[in-house]
């Protein structure tokens, strides 16, 4: 049986799990926020702690130690799990696009619809114009537009509102002629 000699006595490695596992998984949920990988993370900590054992030259340190390796492994398995998952959303996306042609023209005519708009803005009153300018190509909130023109954020709101009636009514006429 594995003992570590602490300051006061003697500790085995199951008395060390069953002095640390809490500690250990409460910070790893801080990190993970994620209960089964906080699990994971407690589970592969006490193991790298049970390999490296020899490494740990004074015991009174372990707590630190301990700590210190659960926050290195909590941040290793969600670097990990990103990578994971940017892999399949990649994936993903490549089999949508296999799989669903149509998605193409759809994107193809919010393209076209969305660089008809864009062209029809400059049909608009000049102080719809700025606004929907900012909105639709610099894609801002109605107070960051607000702040940029020095306008009430209600003068923004109906300048936009005004806008998208106007934009509609063009783009529809367009369309259906």
């Amino acid at each position: 049986m594995d003992t570590l000699n602490t300051s006061s006595s003697p500790l085995n490695f199951e008395e060390m799990y069953e002095q640390f596992h809490k500690l250990i998984y409460h910070i790893a949920y801080n990190i993970t926020k994620d209960i089964q990988l906080s699990q994971d993370v407690v589970q592969e900590s006490f193991l790298k702690a049970y390999i490296k054992l020899d490494t740990l030259k004074d015991p009174a340190k372990m707590k630190s130690w301990l700590t210190a390796i659960a926050k290195c492994t909590a941040i290793d398995i969600i670097r990990q799990r990103s990578k994971r998952n940017e892999i399949c959303t990649e994936e993903r996306e490549e089999f949508h696009s296999i799989e669903d042609h149509h998605s193409i023209e759809d994107e193809i005519d919010a393209r076209f619809l969305k660089s008809s708009i864009q062209d029809q803005i400059s049909r608009l009153p000049l102080t719809q114009q700025e606004v929907m300018a900012l909105k639709v190509t610099e894609d801002l909130s109605d107070s960051e537009i607000a702040t940029k023109l020095n306008l009430p954020p209600s003068t923004v709101k109906t300048r936009c509102h005004r806008a998208r009636k106007q934009l509609y009514y063009i783009v529809q006429t367009k369309v259906s002629a």
